[in-house]
């Protein structure tokens, strides 16, 4: 008995290598707005760790660029974080981002949608080893993710 063969097998491995191949390029190298946003929450606690807090503050969404100049926020960051606690550095571990639809900087601003990510920072110095929690907001400005902080009474 002689079976009869498929046309279209021989293309089969082929085009499912392609698609495959596809949704890799797609998911690695076309980052999704949470892989963003979780970008950007690295960058900004990188460079304070780094003590480069002029370059930190360039991520800050103007809202918070307007609550902080640069040059309160360069002098009072370090002074405050790392003179104070005796500490040099930190480490910052931080929660995946969890998209909000309706968040606000303060009470009565405008609702936005932006992610929250939640960082713990861990300081060890001359008054021991101790963790900070922040809740993080990200942003989209202008075509770039910008960091937030909140300032709403609770």
């Amino acid at each position: 008995m002689l079976r009869r063969r498929n046309p279209l097998q021989p293309l089969m491995l082929p085009t499912i290598v392609i698609i495959g191949l596809f949704f890799l390029v797609v998911f690695f190298f076309i980052p999704s707005e949470a892989r963003q946003v979780k970008k950007v929450v690295d960058d900004f606690y990188t460079l304070e760790q780094e003590a480069k807090f002029s370059s930190s503050w360039e991520l800050f969404h103007s809202s918070m660029q307007s609550h902080f100049s640069r040059d309160r926020y360069i002098s009072d960051r370090p002074h405050t974080f790392m003179n104070h606690f005796g500490v040099d550095t930190f480490e910052f571990e931080m929660s995946r981002p969890k998209k909000l639809k309706n968040w606000k900087l303060y009470e009565d601003s405008e609702k936005m949608e932006a992610y929250e990510v939640v960082v713990t920072k861990t300081y060890r110095g001359t008054y021991g080893h101790f963790q900070f929690i922040q809740y993080v907001y990200v942003a989209n400005e202008e075509g770039d993710w910008r960091l937030l902080w909140d300032y709403k009474e609770k």
